[in-house]
């Protein structure tokens, strides 16, 4: 269910989001309420921010240039134990902490970039990166 709420915005305010709204292809009020749900979950979330990337907006470690997927990959490689997960990237338990409860948060999220960072294979990667040749 979605419910209509009335914001007042100045004009600056106002063409920035139309600005943002047309470079994500979205309507103001989708670019709006994304905006919100994401400054939430920032609030909600301290190590994450969100960023935009090649895929669109995703959630990043914040003082990282790690997308929280890519941190959720390596714990699953550690048996998801943030101790291990924290030794391996040389950063505070706590910050490995926010990505393991982001992930807890919004695993539906962020599954589909694991399962395609899974099935990713050499053949597919040179379809994107037509330069990539393997060291031999």
């Amino acid at each position: 269910m979605t419910h209509v709420v009335s914001i007042r915005l100045r004009d600056d305010q106002v063409d920035r989001l139309k600005r943002f709204a047309r470079r994500m292809g979205k309507s103001q009020s989708e670019m709006g309420a994304q905006f919100i749900e994401e400054a939430m979950r920032e609030a909600e979330f301290s190590g994450i921010e969100f960023r935009d990337s090649v895929i669109g907006r995703q959630p990043y470690m914040k003082d990282s240039n790690l997308a929280v997927w890519e941190v959720i990959m390596i714990a699953q490689d550690h048996d998801m134990d943030a101790e291990r997960v924290a030794t391996y990237f040389r950063r505070p338990r706590a910050w490995v902490n926010a990505a393991l409860h982001y992930y807890e948060a919004f695993r539906d999220e962020l599954d589909p970039a694991l399962e395609d960072n899974r099935s990713m294979t050499f053949e597919k990667l040179k379809r994107l990166l037509p330069n990539l040749e393997t060291a031999g």
